[in-house]
C-alpha cells in the first residue's frame, strides 16, 4: 500500500497517455503521399489524475521531441507489439499550445486496415504516450511560475512524448488514463489494485426464482406455487443488465479493452475486471519491446555512422552499411536521401539547389548531421583534458532554485547512568549550505557553403571545440572556488580559524604538519577530531614534478641515510595549469569520504544539450550547445591549502 500511494503522489518518470477531447482531423501532408498525415497529439486541455488536475505545459522548450523525432513510432492501442507506422516529424505549435506530428502509416496488412479506417472516418481517436519529468505543483489559488495556470493543478513543465497511438476506445475526457514503464517482475499489489480501480468486489447475485416458504406440517409436501409479479422481476432483470453492460464499457474504456464478446456472451463484472488485470501486468513485462527498425532508420544509422567514420569520430560497432557512406561527400549523401524521399533529377540540379531541397521539409539529411555532429561533440567532452573530475563531488538539483543541504554532527557520547537512571539530553548539532546550479550556452552554424565544400571539419570539429569548452569550463569554476577562497561557515575557506591554511614548500615535513592539521579537524559540534586523511596532492604546472618525485620516492630525498617516506604512492598528485600561483599547494580528501566541491548537475546530466534547426538566415544549419551546471562549496574540512612559503 506504501508503494502504491508514493507512487500515485509523483508522477515524474512514470509512462502515461492521454487523448485529446472532440474528434480529430487528418490531412494530406504537403509531400503529396497519400499514406502521409498530420494530426495533433497533444494539448493543454487539463486532465483529471489520481493526484489532482494535470496540465501539459506546450513551450517549445518544455516539451523533449527528441525521442519521437529520432526513434517516434505509430502504435495502435498503445500496443507496442502493434506499429502500424513511423513518426516524420514532430513540432510545438505554442500559439496553439499543441503537439502536432507528421506521420506515415506503413503498408503491412494491420497498418493498411488502421489506415483505412482512418481515412473513412471509423477511428478518429488519437492518444500519446509521455513521460513527466518535471512538474510544478500549484497550490489554490496561487499561479504558476509564468502566471498561465491557476492552481489547484499539476503542471508538467518538462515531459517527453514516447509514442503516438491511433486508438479505437478513447480514455474518458474527465479521467485519463495511467500507465506505468516500471518493469515489474511479480504481480500488482492491492493497494495499487485499489488505486486502478480493480479491487474485487463481491460478485453480483442474480435471482432467477422469488424465495419459496416452507410448507406446514402435515400438508402434501408439495410447495405451493406463490405469486409472482413477473413486471417487476422483468424491470430488475433489465437494471441488472443495464448495469453490468455500463460497468464493462466503462472498465474498456479506461483500460483499452475491447467490450465486443464481453457484452454479447454475458460475461460478468468480475471477470472483466481480471482481465484488465491481467492486461496491466501483460503491460508491465513488455515494458522493453525492440521495434524492428524499417529501411529509412537503417539508411540513416549507416550514413551517419559513414559520415562520422570519414569526420574521424570513434564508432564503436558501427551500422550495417557504413563502410558504404564512408567515401561520399555531403553533397552526394544530400542527393542520395532526397532521392530515397521521392525527389527525382537531383543529377540535373545544382549545388545549392540539392542543399535547399534537402534543407527543407522533415527530410533525413538535417538528421543525419545533427547526428555526427552531437557524436564529436559528446566524445569530445569526455576527452577534454581536465582534472576536476578527480578531487570534486556530483550532486543533482531538480531545478533551478536554490536548494539547502544539510550536514550533521556525530552524537555525543553515551555517558554513564546514575543509579536513579536519569538520562542527560544531547542535540545533534547541524550545518547547511546553498547549492545552485544555472544554464551555460553557445550557437553555432554551419552554412551550405561548408556543406558544397565538403568540409568536414566545420561539421566535425566546431562541435567538438564546443565540447571541450563546455568540461574546460567546469574546470576553472572548479579550481576558482579554491583560488578565490569564498566565505563558509563564517570565515574564509582557507582561514586560521577554520585550521586549513599552512604555509612551507612541498616537503615530508611540510606534508606531515599538514596532513596532523586536516586530521584534527573537528566536527560540526566542535566535540570530536573527524581525522581526515589527505587523497590528493593539488599543484600547478611549476610544481608537478617536484611533487611526483617526493610521493613516488620510498626514501626521504632530503635525508641521506635512506630514510622512509611515509607519503610513498599515498597521495595522487593533481596538475592543473589553471593554477597560477607558482608556490601554493593543497591537499584534498577523497569526495566520497567528505565532499567539499560539489559540481551539480540538473537532474543529473553530466553532458551539454545539443540541439539543431534549419536556419533561414544562414543558408544552413544551426546548432545550439548549453550545459545546466553549479559550482557549489559544501564544507571545508577536506581542503588544505599551503601558501608555499
Amino acid at each position: 500500500m506504501k508503494r502504491a500511494e508514493t507512487k500515485s503522489k509523483n508522477p515524474t518518470g512514470s509512462r502515461m497517455t492521454r487523448d485529446l477531447p472532440g474528434s480529430f482531423v487528418f490531412t494530406k501532408a504537403e509531400s503529396g503521399d497519400e499514406r502521409t498525415v498530420e494530426l495533433s497529439f497533444s494539448s493543454e486541455t487539463p486532465y483529471e489524475r489520481w493526484y489532482g488536475t494535470e496540465i501539459l505545459d506546450h513551450k517549445q522548450d518544455s516539451v523533449d521531441l527528441s525521442r519521437l523525432s529520432e526513434i517516434g513510432t505509430l502504435l495502435f492501442n498503445h500496443n507496442p507489439n502493434a506499429p502500424i507506422g513511423r513518426i516524420v516529424s514532430a513540432r510545438i505549435d505554442e500559439a496553439g499550445r499543441r503537439g502536432v506530428a507528421t506521420v506515415r502509416f506503413d503498408e503491412d496488412e494491420l497498418a493498411e486496415r488502421i489506415f483505412q479506417k482512418v481515412k473513412n472516418g471509423s477511428l478518429k481517436g488519437v492518444s500519446v504516450g509521455y513521460r513527466i519529468l518535471n512538474m510544478e505543483s500549484v497550490k489554490q489559488g496561487a499561479t504558476s511560475k509564468d502566471g498561465r495556470f491557476k492552481g489547484p493543478c499539476e503542471v508538467a513543465v518538462r515531459w517527453e512524448p514516447l509514442e503516438i497511438s491511433i486508438v479505437s476506445v478513447p480514455a474518458d475526457a474527465s479521467v485519463g488514463v495511467g500507465r506505468s514503464d516500471e518493469e515489474e517482475t511479480g504481480g500488482i499489489e492491492m493497494g495499487e489494485m485499489k488505486q486502478q480501480g480493480l479491487q474485487a468486489e463481491e460478485p453480483q447475485q442474480r435471482s432467477v426464482e422469488p424465495e419459496r416458504p416452507e410448507q406446514p406440517k402435515g400438508g402434501s409436501g408439495v410447495p405451493s406455487p406463490q405469486p409472482v409479479d413477473a413486471g417487476e422481476e422483468s424491470m430488475r432483470a433489465v437494471q441488472e443488465e443495464r448495469t453490468r453492460v455500463s460497468e464493462i464499457m466503462a472498465m474498456c474504456r479506461k483500460y483499452d479493452l475491447s467490450p465486443e464478446g464481453y457484452v454479447e456472451k454475458g460475461t460478468s463484472v468480475e471477470e472483466v475486471r481480471l482481465a484488465a488485470l491481467r492486461k496491466l501486468e501483460e503491460e508491465r513485462k513488455a515494458s522493453q519491446v525492440t521495434v524492428q527498425a524499417d529501411e529509412g532508420d537503417k539508411f540513416r544509422a549507416a550514413a551517419a555512422d559513414g559520415l562520422a567514420m570519414r569526420a574521424g569520430i570513434v564508432t564503436e560497432k558501427p551500422a550495417e552499411g557504413a563502410e558504404n557512406f564512408r567515401g561520399k561527400s555531403m553533397l552526394r549523401l544530400a542527393s542520395e536521401c532526397l532521392e530515397r524521399e521521392g525527389v527525382s533529377g537531383t543529377r540535373d540540379m545544382q549545388d545549392e539547389e540539392i542543399v535547399r531541397a534537402a534543407f527543407t521539409g522533415s527530410g533525413a539529411f538535417p538528421g543525419i548531421l545533427s547526428n555526427v555532429a552531437h557524436k564529436s561533440m559528446a566524445q569530445a567532452y569526455q576527452a577534454a583534458p581536465t582534472t576536476f573530475q578527480m578531487w570534486t563531488a556530483k550532486g543533482s538539483n531538480t531545478d533551478f532554485k536554490e536548494v539547502t543541504r544539510y550536514r550533521l554532527s556525530e552524537a555525543d557520547e553515551l555517558v554513564k547512568m546514575t543509579e536513579a537512571g536519569e538520562f542527560k539530553h544531547a542535540e545533534v548539532t547541524e550545518a547547511s549550505v546553498k547549492t545552485v546550479i544555472a544554464t551555460y550556452g553557445r550557437s553555432f552554424s554551419i552554412t551550405r557553403k561548408a556543406i558544397i565544400d565538403d568540409d568536414m571539419g566545420a561539421l566535425s570539429r566546431i562541435p567538438a571545440l564546443y565540447g571541450q569548452a563546455a568540461r574546460r569550463m567546469i574546470n576553472k569554476m572548479a579550481y576558482k572556488v579554491l583560488t578565490d577562497n569564498p566565505v563558509i561557515e563564517g570565515a574564509a575557506l582557507f582561514h586560521k580559524d577554520h585550521n586549513n591554511l599552512a604555509a612551507g614548500s612541498i616537503s615530508i615535513e611540510s606534508l606531515g604538519k599538514a596532513k596532523a592539521m586536516m586530521a584534527r579537524q573537528m566536527n560540526i559540534g566542535k566535540k570530536e577530531p573527524l581525522n581526515i586523511q589527505p587523497a590528493y596532492l593539488i599543484v600547478p604546472p611549476e610544481l608537478e614534478v617536484e611533487a611526483a618525485q617526493l610521493i613516488s620516492s620510498t626514501v626521504d630525498p632530503t635525508k641521506a641515510n635512506a630514510t622512509p617516506n611515509p607519503f610513498a604512492n599515498r597521495l595522487s598528485v593533481v596538475c592543473d595549469p589553471v593554477l597560477t600561483n607558482t608556490e601554493e599547494w593543497y591537499l584534498a580528501a577523497a569526495p566520497g569520504l567528505l565532499p567539499c566541491v560539489e559540481i551539480t548537475y540538473l537532474n543529473g546530466r553530466e553532458q551539454p544539450t545539443m540541439e539543431s534547426q534549419v536556419s533561414f538566415d544562414t543558408l544552413g544549419m544551426r546548432w545550439r550547445i548549453y550545459l545546466d551546471v553549479g559550482v557549489n562549496l559544501i564544507d571545508y574540512r577536506g581542503l588544505l591549502k599551503s601558501t608555499g612559503k
